[in-house]
């Protein structure tokens, strides 16, 4: 894929651009449901920090200074804000100038991080690491005190999502883009873009914002709500539910996304056999068709989409209920529990909206 972007033809059937937004962002989800936190594993900065701490003579677990804790994920959550604003609202995101000026950016980043503070600045800058670490929680893998692995329900390994600085805004961005990304293939929305007075990029950075807001506001005002009508501390309570978003999350990216991932991917893996657009066939995969079949059944797609969003929600509201009893005094959790009842079924409506008028 390097080949693809640095030499590469800057045309639609170049494979860099499916690369990073189908097999990247989108297959992600389910590598890390399947195998756990991959991206660990894969990232290929992790690789070159270490050499670059080598050539330095930096120790590469430490760097040369030492990263506060209340930084967080907070680096994560901005670099995540980047890339849905690279992917949905800036101008020719699929050009290779635009690209490469990204994975330039991202690839100093994270260096220049990684040898300043060490292995960690991963963890907690790298959008895709901190993106497939939460979605890993959701896998059936698990690890016990003694570090070995074993089989346990997602419901558990979530109960262990440790909230921290910015992690808030890492899942709302997630939810937010996904909704507006939604939304913004709607004939309503075409409508409005193309009749307002306002530049498209204006007109869609807006819609992205406003999204990101709406899901913001209402999370934590049902979570300062909860603690209103409980007499608990109201600060920490956005993290504590936290864990309840990643369902929440993994079943819009599953409903939004799953045959562009079907379909798109396909054209990735075929046109990787022809980088340059020369003519090749290293893969012997140039000649091959997408196969498309899946679009023949719009129903079982439907069902498959609703299902997602559904129980996605399901598990959220099982999950505040868990924390809630955990948190609240007895007597108060089952009124504590009622705002955030309310903004899920207001996501599940809303994501059944988004869905259906696409």
């Amino acid at each position: 894929m390097g080949m693809a972007l640095l030499f590469g033809q800057d045309l639609l059937t170049n494979p860099i651009f499916g690369f990073v937004y189908v097999w990247v962002w989108v297959g992600l989800v389910p590598i890390s449901l399947l195998f756990g936190p991959v991206w660990r594993t894969l990232n290929p900065l992790r690789t070159v920090h270490l050499l670059a701490g080598r050539l330095l003579g930096v120790d590469p677990s430490h760097g040369v200074a030492r990263l506060p804790e209340r930084v967080g994920r907070w680096p994560a959550a901005i670099g995540l804000f980047g890339f849905v604003w690279l992917e949905l609202v800036a101008p020719d995101r699929v050009t290779i100038p635009i690209l490469l000026f990204w994975l330039s950016l991202y690839t100093v980043i994270m260096l220049f991080g990684s040898v300043s503070f060490g292995q960690r600045w991963f963890s907690v800058a790298d959008s895709f690491e901190t993106y497939a670490v939460t979605m890993a929680k959701m896998s059936p893998w698990g690890r016990g005190s003694g570090g070995q692995i074993l089989l346990r329900s997602p419901l558990a390994n979530l109960a262990t999502f440790r909230p921290q600085p910015g992690m808030v805004i890492f899942l709302v961005v997630l939810i937010g883009s996904t909704g507006y990304d939604g939304f913004s293939n709607s004939s309503l929305w075409v409508r409005w873009t193309q009749n307002s007075l306002l530049p498209t990029v204006v007109v869609s950075a807006l819609g992205l914002l406003g999204f990101i807001a709406i899901v913001f506001s209402s999370y934590t005002a049902a979570c300062l709500l909860a603690g209103r009508l409980t007499h608990s501390s109201r600060r920490t309570l956005p993290g504590q539910f936290l864990h309840s978003l990643v369902p929440i999350a993994l079943g819009y990216v599953t409903a939004h996304y799953l045959t562009l991932l079907i379909l798109e991917g396909q054209r990735v893996f075929i046109t990787s056999s022809d980088p340059l657009s020369r003519g090749w066939d290293l893969f012997g995969t140039a000649g091959w068709g997408i196969n498309a079949s899946i679009v023949n059944y719009p129903g079982l797609i439907g069902s498959i989409q609703t299902a997602a969003i559904v129980l996605g929600h399901i598990l959220g509201v099982i999950l505040a209920h868990d924390r809630a009893l955990a948190l609240f005094p007895r007597r108060a959790a089952l009124i504590g529990q009622v705002p955030l009842l309310v903004v899920m079924v207001g996501y599940t409506v809303g994501a059944l909206l988004l869905l259906f008028t696409e």
